[in-house]
């Protein structure tokens, strides 16, 4: 059975990997997780958390893979989508996560401030560190668990 709410959808951390693969796949008309994942953020049927360290590398790689012009389409659809939170904003949520490695703890810090049911990423070691904060999930397994 789906874990979707009827009435609000679940809001989830998306790991910048799975972010810009997923507008990759859908710009060109590729299925896959990453898509789907994506799709449903576009469709409101996600509520994605953003800070501005997320977006900025999000944007950063998307323009070095896909060209500014992608990159800025990306982050306007991303603009019209969701809330972003700024790294000031996440700052008390850092001292609760020291054991999560430096380069991670602004993204764990986001989850932890918005409550996230779920981060969705592909790097193992950032899913590891995070066992028992959240549900940590890969792309594929999230679109199992929630019927995408």
């Amino acid at each position: 059975m789906a874990e979707r709410s009827a009435e609000e959808p679940q809001i989830v951390l998306i790991d910048t990997n799975v972010i810009v693969e997923g507008a990759i796949n859908l710009a060109s008309n590729v299925d896959s997780p990453e898509a789907r994942i994506w799709s449903a953020f576009l469709q409101g049927r996600l509520k994605a958390a953003f800070s501005d360290v997320l977006l900025f590398e999000v944007v950063t790689v998307a323009r070095r893979l896909m060209g500014k012009d992608f990159a800025s389409r990306l982050r306007s659809q991303i603009l019209g989508k969701a809330e972003v939170l700024s790294k000031g904003e996440l700052f008390p949520h850092i001292s609760q996560l020291s054991e999560v490695p430096k380069e991670d703890i602004v993204h764990a810090a986001l989850a932890t401030a918005v409550k996230a049911k779920y981060i969705i990423s592909n790097n193992r070691e950032f899913l590891r560190s995070l066992k028992g904060k959240f549900r940590c999930v890969t792309p594929k397994s999230f679109v199992e668990t929630v019927h995408l």
